[in-house]
């Protein structure tokens, strides 16, 4: 502890915003993640168990500040609206790691240092609440700091990303434990020992579930992925329209020589309200049926419901010789594709920071694709909504056999987001099981495997597409079964030991 007398309690929670930023996508320094923390626990002591918030809420802002920049870089809205969303977002988001920093403050108050022991189920339960509900954010769960680690994130198909976050917790407070609560020489080199096999073990488990979903067998489709590389705004010249639908064609008609029944293009791929505008559409449907082949394209739509127009963000499936189907966008973005409450104050429509107004649709729709030679039931998420575990769930309970991800990644330029995305798909793959195919514009297109494994990838700004042959979901996990129990548990424990340290008198 004296070599860190001399550093304030601020630089110690800068520290720890450094070490867990650079721990997640793209510099996948996962191992830092496995002590990131305990600068932060060693300034909230320091501090003498105050400004237990300021020090969490200065932890927040230093990572969401290195993770989330690249939300100013959105060059689909103006700089100064692109700015505010990113700062807005910075200060929101780091509210939760304050908390935190207040829960362990409060802790430390009764129990000292031991308060630290209850640290993963504290965050835990913290990540839970900051990942549920209309405001929830669980794009940066903690859990993706294990990327390069891929035996680790294996528990996911258990717990979902919280048996993951609440792992990484237990290593900090294990590690914090074994230097800082007082062991003689012979007691820590024994929790050393027991903390290096619980890590061995882990990886051990880990590998054998990889190697167990990757030999299993079963029926196959092939599918092919396209990204077209163009820039987002290019594509809404009307001059252009056609063109760029033309292209996709033929990167398509290549799939198809390969193999492909069913091709997948990203989001908006189709810059147009697609039902209304007839020569696209009937150019798709045309060469559909022509060449038997199912196209999954995401595209713009709207409905009249009374006097009132609803726009969509929406997956359209071209079936051959079927009636087009529909998937509606339902989490959007807040205040870049709707605004928040604006369901319980319409008057909110009139407000306009540049964002879209979408509406949001309320069925996790799931349609079989394929042709008489290969079918299966498909399901889209749209974007953003890649990172909801819950929402995903639907599509698998709702019997989707494989899972595609539509998105433009292109408004973020040459970022972390496509990576810290591509990051999000392995672990909906891994917590069900089940395939993901990931179409997005600009990059990073990709095959996730269900064991998380990525089989096939385009790199950013590059054009071109791959054709897979891809295995169709049979089985559930623990996860499809039970979803978010154990981030349930946790947040619920997470409420028992604040209520404890909070009303109890005696310091133990």
């Amino acid at each position: 502890m004296r070599k860190f007398k001399s550093l304030s309690p601020e630089f110690l929670a800068i520290l720890t915003g450094l070490l867990l930023a650079f721990s997640f996508p793209p510099f996948d320094l996962s191992f830092l993640a496995w002590f990131a923390w305990i600068p932060l626990w060693l300034g909230l002591e320091r501090a003498n168990w105050r400004n237990g918030f300021r020090l969490g809420y200065i932890t927040g802002v230093v990572f969401m500040l290195v993770s989330l920049n690249w939300i100013a870089n959105n060059s689909g809205t103006t700089f100064w609206t692109a700015s505010a969303s990113m700062v807005g977002s910075i200060l929101y988001l780091s509210i939760y790691y304050g908390l935190f920093g207040f829960f362990m403050m409060r802790g430390g108050r009764l129990l000292g240092r031991k308060a630290f022991l209850f640290a993963p189920l504290v965050w835990t339960g913290v990540e839970y609440l900051y990942s549920w509900g209309f405001m929830g954010f669980p794009w940066l769960s903690l859990a993706m700091t294990q990327n390069l680690f891929l035996p680790l994130q294996q528990f996911a198909e258990f717990g979902g990303i919280y048996m993951v976050s609440f792992w990484v917790l237990l290593v900090n407070a294990t590690i914090y434990g074994i230097e800082f609560l007082h062991f003689d020489s012979r007691q820590q080199q024994r929790a050393w020992t027991i903390l290096a096999a619980f890590i061995v073990l882990s990886f051990g488990a880990g590998g054998l579930r990889i190697w167990m979903v990757q030999n299993q067998s079963g029926p196959t489709i092939p599918i092919g992925v396209v990204q077209s590389n163009v820039d987002p705004h290019d594509k809404w010249v009307r001059s252009k329209k056609q063109q760029h639908v033309e292209d996709l064609i033929l990167k398509s008609d290549l799939a198809r020589v390969d193999g492909a029944k069913v091709v997948i293009w990203p989001e908006t791929a189709v810059p147009a309200y697609l039902m209304y505008y007839a020569s696209l559409f009937n150019m798709i449907e045309s060469y559909v049926n022509r060449q038997d082949i199912s196209i999954l394209t995401g595209s713009l739509n709207h409905e009249r419901k009374g006097d009132e127009i609803r726009t969509y963000n929406a997956a359209f499936f071209f079936v051959p010789d079927s009636t087009v189907k529909l998937y509606y966008k339902q989490h959007l973005v807040p205040f870049a594709e709707r605004l928040p409450l604006v369901d319980l104050f319409p008057g909110l429509k009139v407000l306009n920071f540049g964002q879209a107004n979408f509406e949001a649709g309320k069925v996790s729709s799931v349609y079989t694709m394929g042709n008489d030679d290969a079918k299966a039931r498909f399901g889209t998420m749209i974007c953003y909504e890649s990172s909801d575990p819950v929402l995903f769930r639907e599509f698998v309970r709702n019997g989707a056999q494989v899972m595609t991800i539509i998105t433009n990644d292109g408004w973020l330029g040459r970022s972390l987001g496509p990576y810290q995305h591509l990051a999000v798909a392995r672990f909906r793959a891994i917590e069900h099981r089940i395939p993901v195919l990931r179409s997005a514009q600009t990059g990073i297109s990709a095959y996730v495997q269900p064991s998380g494994i990525i089989g096939h990838k385009i790199p950013l700004n590059q054009d071109g597409y791959f054709v897979v042959n891809t295995p169709l979901h049979q089985n559930g996990t623990i996860y499809t079964q039970w979803g978010d129990w154990f981030g349930v548990s946790m947040f619920l424990s997470m409420l028992v030991w604040t209520g404890w340290v909070f009303f109890s008198r005696r310091r133990l």
